[in-house]
């Protein structure tokens, strides 16, 4: 990931935090480290660590819309017992309807105008292992004004970046 990308990638975490307000950065947020693609992020906040694998998309079509930087985010919260949790901030209002596509699989997405989440529960343990398996994955979302978007995300460095925020969130007290 490009040094400014990955500047923008911090100063997003550090501005977003979470989207809950019990969750708000309190400490430091920080890249940790870097596998290829995707970085790994490490938020303090007042209910625990929060850790993420994170990218930005490497094409966004249509070229030149007007849109904000996009993420994708798998997520560990370990005092909330969330683990590989999938999201995405689009960059712009998105309608209802979004998808991501990996692999022959296509899952649907649920959420706000600004990012959503996997709607399923039960299919995003298979979404990330064909992350894991995978070269890249294409988001398909409609802006609120119908434009028709696919960002698509390279998944070089996702397994090592997944790991490791896995490790960065492990609870000490078990083994994993």
């Amino acid at each position: 990931m490009p040094l400014r990308a990955a500047g923008a990638l911090l100063a997003f975490c550090i501005a977003a935090g979470t989207a809950a307000a019990d969750n708000r950065p309190t400490g430091t947020t920080r890249i940790v480290a870097r596998h290829a693609d995707w970085s790994v992020v490490v938020a303090e906040t007042d209910r625990g660590k929060h850790c993420y694998a994170a990218a930005q998309p490497q094409t966004r079509r249509p070229q030149g819309a007007v849109r904000e930087r996009a993420f994708v985010f798998v997520t560990t919260r370990p005092t909330d017992q969330v683990r590989d949790e999938f999201s995405v901030e689009f960059g712009f209002a998105a309608a209802a309807g979004s998808a991501v596509s990996v692999g022959d699989e296509t899952f649907a997405l649920a959420g706000d105008a600004v990012g959503a989440w996997i709607r399923d529960l039960a299919d995003e343990t298979r979404l990330v292992a064909q992350m894991r398996n995978q070269t890249h994955m294409s988001i398909r979302s409609t802006s609120v004004l119908g434009e028709k978007t696919v960002d698509t995300y390279s998944l070089e460095g996702f397994a090592e970046a997944l790991a490791r925020a896995r490790r960065e969130c492990a609870d000490p007290n078990t083994t994993s």
